[in-house]
């Protein structure tokens, strides 16, 4: 159970803290033998100036027990954006090549050969609905990440047709569900984060992948460990913004080429139900806890962070956007 009833703080087996709202004048009097401090935090900040609870001594040196956060060395690591798992009757579960029976004979070769519109039997049907290149819905239009201009770049080469604060296109009216009907018109999504961070991909990759648009990423996430290969393509792979942009051209006009972007989905499937795992993984591991402690003799000594700034910012830095410009020489 998780209540925010602070007269229960002390009945508690774990207390959670989210950056943003901790008041280092206003921490619990008393702290139980067997509780958990938890650092709660989903976001991805690439200085630390703004939180107090990093920059006070009280909250940051031997406070923390426990991270949640998105980024996968947590004690409880948990995301509220999504993530992919395989289908029950995935066709990669079985040997290639499949065995055809007697009664079955190979493809025909011509088939391979055929690229009149009489003959799109490798074509993802989706295809041929999609008549627009490159959409971006975004409205963060400074970021630590330089996003923003780094696909300025890349639009000198290709059209990117950018929705909301950023730019001149508006979504239909709704909310978001009408925004993603957009998207049934375009080949591609730019998936940019606002910080290049490790592990940190949002609900932009997930929601391009759910919709059935190549995503264009761009982050500091070890994407292969996310998505299964040939399901999006990611800027850090290009020598120049204009060699990402030369690529996605090739992969638009060739409908087969683009199709195969498509085909992870045949195996996988995005998984909603990811905001409760995080959740679910704190429970055992608290309950886990609770067992261990009731053992006799037990002499062991709860975890504690010596200093959360360093392991949340210094284990594995983020990287300022400015640093990938120079890497492309744009000022």
């Amino acid at each position: 159970m998780t209540t925010t009833d602070r007269s229960l703080v002390n009945q508690s087996d774990a207390i959670i803290f989210h950056p943003f709202d901790v008041n280092v004048k206003d921490l619990p009097m008393h702290r139980t033998a067997h509780q958990r401090y938890i650092l709660f935090f989903y976001e991805a900040y690439v200085s630390h100036r703004n939180f107090p609870v990093f920059k006070n001594p009280a909250t940051n040196f031997e406070f923390f027990n426990w991270t949640m956060t998105y980024r996968r060395d947590s004690d409880i690591y948990g995301s509220s954006y999504g993530s992919i798992t395989r289908r029950n009757q995935s066709a990669q579960l079985n040997t290639l090549p499949p065995l055809l029976s007697p009664e079955e004979s190979p493809p025909d070769p011509f088939t391979f050969w055929q690229f009149s519109g009489l003959n799109q039997s490798r074509q993802h049907p989706a295809v041929a609905n999609r008549t627009k290149s490159v959409a971006w819905f975004v409205t963060n239009c400074n970021t630590p990440s330089k996003r923003e201009i780094f696909f300025r770049q890349v639009a000198k080469y290709i059209p990117i047709d950018i929705f909301g604060g950023c730019g001149p296109l508006k979504c239909l009216r709704g909310g978001s569900e009408n925004c993603d009907q957009l998207l049934d018109d375009y080949k591609f999504y730019v998936s940019a984060e606002n910080s290049i961070c490790p592990d940190y991909i949002t609900e932009k990759f997930y929601r391009a992948l759910e919709m059935g648009v190549v995503p264009v990423v761009y982050g500091g996430a070890d994407y292969s460990a996310y998505a299964p290969p040939h399901s999006y393509i990611n800027a850090a792979d290009f020598e120049s913004p204009q060699a990402l942009a030369d690529y996605l051209l090739l992969i638009e006009r060739n409908p087969r080429l683009y199709s195969e972007y498509l085909d992870w989905n045949k195996d996988w499937e995005i998984n909603k139900q990811k905001q409760s795992e995080g959740w679910c993984r704190l429970c055992e591991k608290l309950n886990a806890a609770k067992s261990k402690e009731q053992q006799p003799n037990n002499n062991t000594t709860s975890k504690v962070y010596r200093d959360m700034a360093k392991w949340y910012y210094e284990t594995v830095s983020c990287i300022p956007g400015s640093t990938i410009l120079n890497k492309y020489g744009i000022s």
